[in-house]
């Protein structure tokens, strides 16, 4: 890892100066804070030149100041991964700051929000709206882990919308049945978020391997399945959480929903009409006026306390 790598060749040095020493300090006290610094800013909170600045960089063995930052960043992204590595940077954030948390955790995801509406490409996200409401082709829609909650909520949703649309299963074991048909006609719609597992991967090469189309929805633009992707859907997932945070998400599977009406046939309301007719046959749900236990049987008692005659003294 890059901050280990890092405290080794500082630890290698014989001798450090007063002025390397408080560097050195300020890094083993700062990470991971210290990848969005500068050498200005460095040399701010230290109290040392700019160019003992450098000069410390460079002795540690980094050509420039950006490669030290670029590894720096590596190691940020990996311990990210960990949701014990959050669980430690996101405390550390929380007791830090204010102590409205319901704030906080709403301003992650308005930025979020926000930053997904200006990300994502007018163009591409209705071009991936159109095909997903394309009825010619069957969709398949996958997800591993907290992935696959998403993809199960976007499968019930667009199954009103379209037929042949299938979630493929969570369980390693299951996927080469369900993989067996694929042909260069079908589309995978695959949603994979940090930390991305291989399993998503596997699936997404055997679409690619028989032609399909495969739409990819992510968090990074570098994400392990990008160079399989025809189109790519980027959605931001920072959260206060230790785990990422999907509202933004949500709303982007909900926008594609709503997008994709518009592409739909009229004999969609066939369809919903059949699955409300299918609905009320298995009494799917309940009433919508909830009966509180006991308040028909009360009701009945005063009722019949109303109608009994007076008895006379």
């Amino acid at each position: 890892m890059a901050t280990k790598n890092l405290i080794e060749r500082i630890r290698a040095l014989k001798k450090l100066t007063p002025s390397e020493a408080k560097m050195a300090d300020f890094f083993a006290r700062q990470y991971p804070e210290t990848v969005f610094e500068n050498v200005t800013s460095i040399s701010h909170k230290t109290g040392v030149s700019k160019a003992t600045v450098v000069r410390f960089i460079s002795r540690l063995g980094y050509r420039r100041f950006s490669e030290f930052q670029e590894q720096l960043r590596r190691d940020v992204v990996l311990r990210l991964e960990s949701p014990i590595s959050r669980f430690s940077l996101k405390k550390k954030q929380l007791m830090a700051g204010e102590q409205d948390v319901l704030g906080q955790n709403f301003s992650y995801i308005m930025k979020n929000l926000q930053r997904t509406h200006e990300q994502i490409d007018p163009n591409t996200f209705m071009k991936v709206a159109q095909m997903i409401a394309d009825t010619e082709r069957d969709l398949y829609i996958m997800g591993q882990r907290v992935s696959y909650a998403l993809g199960y909520l976007f499968q019930v949703f667009l199954r009103n919308l379209r037929p042949r649309t299938f979630l493929l299963d969570s369980q390693a074991s299951m996927l080469p049945d369900l993989l067996v048909d694929v042909s260069d006609k079908d589309m995978l719609f695959v949603i994979t978020l940090r930390r991305y597992a291989r399993m998503s991967l596997k699936a997404a090469e055997h679409f690619f391997e028989q032609g399909a189309t495969i739409i990819l929805f992510t968090d990074s633009e570098f994400s392990p399945l990008s160079h399989l992707a025809h189109l790519q859907l980027v959605v931001p997932s920072d959260g206060l959480s230790t785990s990422r945070s999907f509202c933004a998400t949500i709303a982007l599977l909900e926008s594609l929903i709503i997008a994709a009406l518009q592409f739909c046939e009229d004999s969609i309301y066939n369809r919903f009409e059949e699955a409300e007719k299918l609905y009320k046959d298995f009494e799917t749900f309940c009433p919508e006026k909830a009966r509180i236990p006991g308040t028909a049987k009360s009701l009945k008692k005063q009722k019949r306390g109303q109608n009994r005659p007076l008895h006379k003294n």
